[in-house]
């Protein structure tokens, strides 16, 4: 999903160049551009999202997880990924709902190029779909990180394992 996320990124690059250099040629420039690459971006967002989770890499405010000892660390993560699995399960639920629903009264995206509704946003019940899982499999992790060393001193060995990209994380990459 990160692959293709990248993929439609050089998408939007290159036709978003493509339509500068027609321009400044004295041609018209393509009428699809602008309502492909908003397509594009909303694609982006809904690949990327449960990629970028894994890999723990979003944005997080660490001000109150940061000043918990490992012990509240852990039940944050766990609160975090049980309020993620919820919010996200409603959100895929829902989605797929209206999706389902621009597919059964055949709504179409009327601009440059005609498109059926529901193939636009197809991708947002996909991705919320696989945040779901995500966070589901980051509880199992954190879980399993309790019950395995429950008096584990230190859960941020690194700044790949830390969830919130906490202090420790930023003196890690200090380090380097």
């Amino acid at each position: 999903m990160g692959v293709l996320a990248g993929l439609l990124l050089l998408f939007i690059t290159f036709s978003i160049s493509y339509s500068i250099v027609t321009r400044s040629l004295g041609f018209q420039s393509p009428v699809w551009t602008v309502q492909f690459n908003e397509y594009s971006l909303l694609w982006i967002t809904f690949l990327g999202s449960a990629w970028v989770l894994r890999r723990q890499k979003h944005v997080a405010v660490d001000i109150i997880t940061g000043r918990l000892g490992p012990a509240g660390r852990r039940i944050a993560n766990v609160l975090h990924s049980i309020l993620g699995v919820g919010l996200c399960a409603v959100l895929c639920w829902y989605t797929s709902r209206m999706t389902l629903n621009l597919f059964q009264r055949g709504v179409t995206d009327v601009q440059a190029v005609d498109t059926p509704k529901y193939l636009v946003l197809i991708i947002i019940p996909v991705g919320f779909f696989f945040l779901t899982a995500q966070f589901f499999r980051n509880l199992r992790t954190s879980l399993r990180r309790a019950e395995s060393d429950p008096k584990r001193l230190d859960t941020q060995k690194s700044s790949s394992e830390s969830p919130a990209g906490g202090p420790g994380a930023i003196a890690e990459r200090r380090k380097d």
